[in-house]
């Protein structure tokens, strides 16, 4: 026999000796199925499981929404901020002033300086300020009367212009709610009165009192010379021009 029939012959032996061998293990496992089957199953721990994975949906949406459609960014618009400009240019001022005041009456009466106790008295009591020029009102219920005085340039000094333009200030304002028997009103100019002439005023503003006619009494002093004046006022009345007097 020559040295390639004897592989040949060798190499098929191999091959049927390995079949046999595959056959007859297979019948050995088809054997040992029914044994292997009844055997209960492993218990699993639930806890030691490794948990799933969560997919991250918005981003797959994402991805296929921009597949399919491009979306456009919005603008920012940006905020424009505007500077105030500043004026640096004085404004004019509409100075107050009372109504109808040239053709007003001189109701008030000089009389001799018979209550300057009683003005010391309520002034003194309400911490008012004096000065080169002074003007102040006293009356004897608790209705709202109100003191005003036009200056030489036209302002109206007054409740709803206490500080003016010209220097003076009204200081002490009673009776807005009807509190006291005794009020007092006050205005004055410490010093540097323009020169020309003044004009007093008293007006009925409101009434608390069961009395309607309101008494009154003004006291006029320019660099320390007193000069009184009386009168009298009801609810409905204009403003009344009490005095006048120069500087």
């Amino acid at each position: 026999m020559d040295p390639v029939s004897g592989a040949v012959i060798a190499t098929l032996t191999v091959g049927s000796v390995q079949g046999i061998y595959r056959i007859l293990r297979g019948d050995a496992r088809r054997a040992m199925l029914p044994s292997m089957a009844s055997l209960p199953a492993p218990v699993i721990d639930k806890g030691l499981r490794r948990p799933r994975k969560q997919l991250d949906r918005s981003v797959e949406i994402s991805s296929t929404s921009s597949a399919r459609t491009q979306i456009p960014t919005p603008e920012v618009e940006e905020e424009v901020v505007k500077e105030e400009v500043v004026d640096d240019e004085p404004q004019p001022v509409d100075l107050p002033s009372a109504p109808d005041l040239d053709d007003a009456e001189v109701i008030g009466t000089e009389v001799e300086a018979e209550q300057e106790d009683v003005f010391a008295e309520r002034l003194g009591r309400e911490g008012a300020a004096s000065g080169e020029v002074q003007v102040s009102l006293i009356w004897f219920n608790k209705n709202d009367l109100d003191l005003s005085v036009v200056c030489p340039s036209g302002e109206r000094i007054s409740f709803d212009n206490k500080i003016s333009n010209c220097g003076g200030r009204l200081d002490i304002d009673m009776n807005e709610t009807g509190n006291s028997e005794e009020p007092v009103e006050n205005v004055f100019w410490e010093k540097d009165a323009p020169k020309g002439r003044y004009r007093v005023f008293v007006e009925h503003f409101e009434k608390h009192d069961s009395t309607d006619v309101t008494e009154f009494n003004i006291l006029v002093s320019v660099e320390g010379n007193p000069r009184e004046f009386k009168g009298q006022i009801s609810s409905g009345d204009p403003p009344q021009e009490v005095c006048f007097f120069d500087v």
